[in-house]
Formats: C-alpha cells, structure tokens, sequence
C-alpha cells in the first residue's frame, strides 16, 4: 500500500512565522524609538542630581522620585496606600468629566458641520468663549457648585467640550462633495450616507479631538483640583507637598499624571485610532 503525502513543514512554517516575527520586530522598534529618549533624558536627569549640577531638594533624581513612589503605594495597616486613592479619585474624576464633554459635545460638533443653521448658531458662542483659559472659570464654577468634585468635573468638561466640538465639526467640513453626490446618485438613504461616508470620513479628526480633550482635561484636572480640591486628588497632593516642600511627593504626582495619561493614549486612543482608521479604510493598512 502507497500513501502519497505533500507535505511541506519548513515552508509552510516559515511562511506563518515570517508575519508574526515581523510584527515582533516592528514592536520592538517603535517600544525602543519611544522609550530611548525617555530613558536618556532619565538618565541625563540622574546625572545632573549626582555631578550636583542641580540641587537634590529642588530637583530630586528619578530615583529618589521612583523611590518615593513605591513608598507611598504601599501601606501598612491594611488601608489603601495613598497615592492609589488620590491618583483612582483623580482618575475618577477625568474618566467623568471627559464622559460627559465626549456624549454631549461630539454630537453637537458633527451637527454643527452637517447643518449650516446649527453652525451659524453656535460658532459664534464657541469662537467667543474657547480662547479663554478652563482655571479662568474656576472661582466662577466654585461659587456656583461650591468646593465639591461637581465642580473638578465640570472644569475637566470644559476643558474638553471645545476641542472635540470643534474637531468633530471640522472633520465632517472636510469630506468632499464628490463623495456625497456619488452616493446620492447611488441611491444612499441619508441615514447611509451619514454611516458610510460621513462619520468613517470625519473619525481620524474626531479622535483627534478626543485626544486634545483628555490632555486638556489633564492639566485642568491639577488646577482644579488645586483650587478647589477636597482634600484628595494629584493636584490635590502636588500642592500640598509643595506647602511642606516635599519635592519627590510633588514629582511623584507630576509622574503618576504622565503614567496615567500615557496610558490612556496608549491603551485606549491609539489602538481605537488604529482599528476604526483602518476599518473604515480611511488610511491603507501597514
């Protein structure tokens, strides 16, 4: 008896490692463009403090810092350490406050560049009122809803309502006409035209937008939180540690802020920016 079997095990293996061992290669090479002047900065920083080019209680070394990081995530008597409850309230506090400016602004963005009526409404308010600083509005917002987390959060709105507006309404403007009227003629129903043409077309900029409000957000979150913090938060902590001259606690917040909007960017926009960008075939796949 003859059995006749084509196999070919090193070619067919070769071909289904080649992508991944690319991909892996890929990885490796963007982690290492991305953390190298990150770590030679560190490293320049650490130097400095050491050759003592700069003062240790002005300018504490990254050591010190990461140093004084773990010490204050970690707790003794079983309660949770403190620097995990003021980094999960700020974090709170952004995750809502951004919420809140991506539901309701977004919308109102991609209203303002499909209908003029809209448009011709609202951008005058929105021309008037985006160059004004977010901390600006800080005494105004206390005195409305007093020194509680309602008012940190309805800063971090304001801080992100304008970008996302304005990126959400610009990035349907740029769609070409051609593209509307090739699917009129086509027989696209409007609900389809704004599903198939409109938002794949508008998303690089809207996510764009989306991006800018969490930065914004960030740095009107240690503001307020300086302001009209209740007693917890980074912002909280940085300005507080700063009254008793604590620097590593002060760069240790500044950190724990850089960490946590890393992350953000990193976990959450690039790869949704990545997915949505090239499902809607808006830019080729790498």
């Amino acid at each position: 008896m003859t059995f006749n079997i084509d196999v070919k095990p090193s070619s067919a293996r070769a071909s289904s490692l080649r992508p991944n061992w690319s991909r892996l290669m890929r990885l490796t090479m963007d982690t290492l463009r991305f953390c190298g002047p990150i770590l030679f900065a560190l490293a320049v920083w650490e130097g400095c403090s050491h050759l003592g080019l700069v003062s240790p209680i002005l300018v504490p070394p990254p050591s010190a810092v990461f140093a004084n990081i773990l010490r204050l995530m970690h707790s003794d008597d079983g309660e949770m350490p403190v620097l995990l409850s003021h980094t999960l309230i700020s974090f709170g506090r952004i995750f809502a406050g951004y919420g809140l400016a991506a539901v309701l602004c977004t919308g109102l963005g991609l209203l303002m560049g499909i209908n003029r009526t809209i448009d011709a409404f609202f951008n005058p308010i929105i021309t008037v009122l985006m160059p004004i600083p977010t901390l600006a509005w800080v005494p105004i917002v206390i005195l409305w809803l007093g020194m509680s987390n309602a008012t940190i959060i309805f800063v971090i709105f304001l801080a992100g309502m304008f970008p996302i507006i304005y990126n959400s309404a610009a990035g349907v403007r740029g769609i070409s006409k051609k593209q509307l009227w090739a699917a009129e003629i086509m027989g696209a129903t409007h609900h389809k035209i704004f599903f198939k043409v409109l938002l794949p077309g508008a998303l690089p900029q809207i996510i764009t937008g989306h991006i800018l409000a969490v930065s914004n957000g960030w740095r009107a979150l240690v503001g307020a939180e300086m302001l009209a913090g209740s007693g917890w938060g980074l912002g909280y902590m940085i300005f507080d540690a700063r009254t008793f001259m604590d620097t590593e606690t002060v760069y240790s917040g500044i950190v724990m802020i850089a960490l946590l909007g890393l992350l953000i960017e990193k976990g959450l926009f690039s790869p949704l920016q990545h997915y949505t960008i090239e499902r809607w075939g808006t830019v080729r796949a790498g």
